[in-house]
């Protein structure tokens, strides 16, 4: 391995979650290959000094024995975790976070992240089913953009797919173009909604998958041989090979993705509108996408632990006001993912309350804090923020 030499120079600290995402290099997105890429060709033509210097802040962290530079090495997934436990039980982590902070600001000066080659566009779609809510949608989004309230509701779905397409077409890139759905996948032969080259992830699609892990943590916690702790241990080591027909992707990233969404996101096995929350999250920090599309679905009402836990889907019931205030926050933090990315500025962001006349669009051609009482459709909105 050529970046052997540099490993064995890096204090145990950092070199730990390098480790980590070189050994799961395969299973990366472009975008994160990239990223391990920049670090290790950066570090890789520093001096001593330089390199003594700039990890001098992890390098003074006080570490545990079980921490060691051979022991992370046969497991970086363990060590990951054990850093982690560590710095929390001796009240380190605070710190650590501030220097890893550092550490990214200056590893960005030096190596800028690429700008997107189009403005992104985000669109996000709520209310699937649901009646109007008692308070206004949209509120924590309302400042950033014009908020339409006469949208003609009429084809609105296919019209964003058709937009959503054309982005693919005229921009083919892996893993460049997302949609995410918290029900079943939207299909309608009309408007061809899903293209090939876009990524699809639906937590319908994923149900045999989501049960199968379900099985697994109530195993795992009725055993009396497994606290939290481990149980977090034993879900971010499982692999989709282990989990047999239950994976649904014959794309070995994709599969791996599918997988990390339920094992690591909390609620994502459980509540469709967690489940887009989180993948939005997960697929705007991790695949840095040129479009992304998110729907949200009816989740189900709350119920014991247990019963929810034992994925019975025979008697559920939807909470669909419930999942409407759900959905209106998720999509406020899907903006703000948004905005972390490299050419936030120019970014394109749209939610719409499906089948209804309300709709946000965020554009640098948008008005801020606006409200539109004029006639139009999705088809229409979309031009405008282009």
């Amino acid at each position: 391995m050529e970046s052997l030499p540099l490993l064995q120079k890096l204090p145990p600290a950092f070199a730990v979650s390098l480790l980590r995402e070189i050994a799961e290099y395969d299973w990366r997105f472009p975008a994160e290959q990239a990223d391990i890429d920049v670090q290790l060709r950066y570090l890789g033509v520093m001096t001593a000094s330089q390199l003594q210097s700039t990890m001098a802040g992890f390098a003074a962290f006080t570490l545990s024995s079980s921490l060691n530079k051979g022991r992370i090495a046969a497991s970086p997934m363990e060590g990951t975790e054990k850093l982690t436990a560590y710095l929390w039980s001796t009240h380190q982590m605070d710190n650590f976070r501030t220097v890893a902070e550092n550490y990214q600001r200056e590893l960005k000066l030096a190596e800028p992240e690429p700008q997107p080659e189009i403005p992104r566009l985000c669109v996000v779609v709520v209310g699937k089913d649901s009646p109007p809510g008692q308070a206004p949608l949209f509120q924590k989004l309302r400042p950033h953009g014009t908020c339409f309230t006469r949208v003609n509701p009429t084809g609105g779905l296919d019209a964003l797919f058709a937009a959503v397409n054309e982005r693919v077409r005229s921009h083919p890139v892996a893993y460049g173009h997302w949609y995410v759905d918290g029900g079943a996948e939207y299909k309608s032969e009309a408007s061809d909604a899903v293209g090939r080259e876009l990524t699809v992830v639906s937590y319908a699609a994923l149900g045999t998958l989501r049960r199968a892990l379900l099985e697994k943590m109530t195993h795992a916690r009725t055993s009396g041989m497994m606290g939290p702790e481990e149980l977090r241990s034993l879900m971010a080591q499982l692999r989709p090979e282990q989990m047999g027909a239950a994976g649904t992707s014959s794309d070995a990233v994709l599969r791996h993705f599918e997988l990390n969404l339920l094992t690591e996101g909390s609620g994502t096995q459980i509540f469709s509108t967690t489940f887009v929350q989180w993948a939005a999250r997960e697929i705007l920090r991790r695949a840095r996408p040129l479009t992304l599309m998110a729907r949200f679905a009816p989740r189900q009402v709350q119920r014991p632990m247990n019963d929810m836990l034992a994925g019975n889907i025979s008697d559920v019931k939807y909470d669909l006001p419930g999942s409407l205030v759900d959905a209106d926050m998720g999509a406020f933090y899907t903006w703000i993912n948004l905005m972390r990315l490299p050419g936030a500025d120019s970014s394109r962001f749209l939610v719409w309350f499906e089948d209804r006349q309300e709709a946000v669009a965020i554009a640098p051609t948008m008005a801020k804090g606006a409200v539109s009482p004029q006639a139009c459709d999705l088809s229409q909105i979309l031009r405008w923020v282009s």
